[in-house]
């Protein structure tokens, strides 16, 4: 008997960490973050798509100064300084949700199916520093796959290519890619994910999609109008002694709310906050077992 799996698929950017991860290699630099996306957008006005806009802007960077200069392997470390949210990191023998969420299915009504839970990361950022981040706080074990722009050195060994990036509508792409068991770390040709197949590996009614914002719309569209669960988080804007900004989050709150719920392309809207007792974390556990009930059922 074959596993049946959910599948509990991430956005990164402001849904996993409160910051867009660039920012780690702006402080470094000691530019504002504000130039350097003001760059991009003019890249985007010349015909450059967002991902390849930003990308390209990296390149630049490096070309036009050595200390700017990037690797894969200085993206990794730039990765491991990016933070997450409360309750996810396990870093130092910590408790995470995904702790819990595997102790869901521990439970003896799930484990005498089958039934396992694989994570996934689909983002418009770069897969070395995702990848950086997940290691340094223990969650690499965690996520079978990691969907991100990625990119390659050239002669001098600097960054100087664009190989892949993950956009809008190419989100959908890799949520085909998870649901058919399409695997490219595996080895997997990329292009299997246009063969026609009677059975997918996992139904879109067992996934769950976490994404915050513009770039997770076709992705939040997809899952819910095939049967899944899609889920809308935003930031808890902070003021400068650590507490919440009401009048921010009040306005991220509203964005998202048009976004996400008055389009009915999410289920739920909820703050980004996966520590023990906050709405996301049980929200994220009963989901599990809500799914993981159904498929018991769908094979009784």
């Amino acid at each position: 008997m074959q596993p049946e799996i959910i599948a509990l698929i991430f956005d990164f950017d402001i849904t996993l960490s409160p910051e867009f991860q660039q920012q780690v290699i702006f402080d470094a630099w000691g530019i504002e973050s504000e130039r350097f996306w003001r760059e991009s957008r003019e890249n985007m006005q010349r015909g450059y798509d967002m991902e390849h806009a930003y990308l390209k802007n990296f390149i630049d960077y490096g070309r036009r100064d050595a200390a700017y200069a990037l690797t894969n392997e200085r993206l990794y470390a730039f990765g491991k300084q990016v933070k997450l949210y409360d309750g996810l990191s396990r870093r130092g023998g910590a408790h995470s949700v995904f702790d819990d969420l595997q102790a869901v299915l521990a439970r003896d009504e799930f484990t005498e199916h089958d039934i396992r839970l694989e994570c996934y990361c689909v983002s418009g950022g770069l897969k070395e520093m995702i990848r950086g981040a997940l290691e340094v706080n223990a969650l690499e074990g965690y996520f079978k796959e990691v969907f991100a722009c990625t990119m390659d050195e050239d002669e001098s060994g600097r960054l100087g290519f664009v190989k892949e990036t993950v956009g809008h509508t190419i989100k959908t792409q890799k949520l085909y890619m998870i649901a058919k068991g399409v695997s490219p770390e595996q080895g997997d040709d990329p292009s299997d994910v246009n063969e026609v197949t009677s059975k997918l590996r996992i139904p879109f009614e067992n996934m769950i999609f976490l994404g915050d914002g513009q770039t997770d719309i076709p992705a939040f569209s997809l899952v819910n109008k095939n049967g899944g669960t899609s889920i809308a988080v935003y930031r808890e804007e902070k003021s400068v002694d650590g507490t919440i900004d009401e009048q921010k989050t009040l306005r991220t709150y509203e964005q998202g709310y048009k976004l996400a719920i008055e389009s009915k392309r999410a289920e739920q809207l909820l703050p980004a906050d996966y520590s023990s007792g906050k709405p996301l974390k049980m929200a994220l556990l009963g989901y599990v077992e809500k799914i993981a009930k159904k498929i018991i059922s769908r094979h009784s």
